[in-house]
């Protein structure tokens, strides 16, 4: 009796961390980490809605002049510090007068970005 509630104990233990696990990553194994005041869906609609911002103003370039740095689901989150960089701090990004951010555009990223806990944390070398 003691194994069979010692084996039921163990599977219970392995479905519930499996669930917390699989509940916090999301898009290809990027971790999801909601901050005060943002609801888990709110941020991965962030994400979405940025994504699609960065391919359709910033990948056009990135994929002649860039190829390393062309904007992916799996990739944006590691690389928000350095788009907070180059577009809100430099202003270096987009380049040039032909690809602009709508306000749209430019407040989807920066709302994206706020969501971030790397980010919020000050770690936007």
């Amino acid at each position: 009796m003691m194994k069979q509630t010692k084996n039921t104990s163990l599977k219970i233990l392995v479905i519930l961390l499996s669930a917390v696990l699989f509940t916090a990553f999301v898009d290809n194994g990027d971790p999801i980490v909601v901050q005060p005041g943002h609801s888990k869906s709110e941020v991965i609609d962030l994400k979405s809605e940025a994504l699609k911002v960065l391919q359709n103003k910033c990948n056009i370039c990135h994929i002649r002049n860039n190829p390393r740095k062309v904007f992916t689901s799996a990739n944006i989150s590691e690389l928000a510090p350095k788009i907070y960089k180059q577009v809100f701090v430099k202003k270096r990004m987009p380049k040039g007068n032909q690809i602009r951010l709508t306000t749209e555009e430019y407040n989807t990223l920066k709302k994206w970005l706020l969501t971030m806990q790397n980010f919020n944390h000050g770690n936007h070398n």
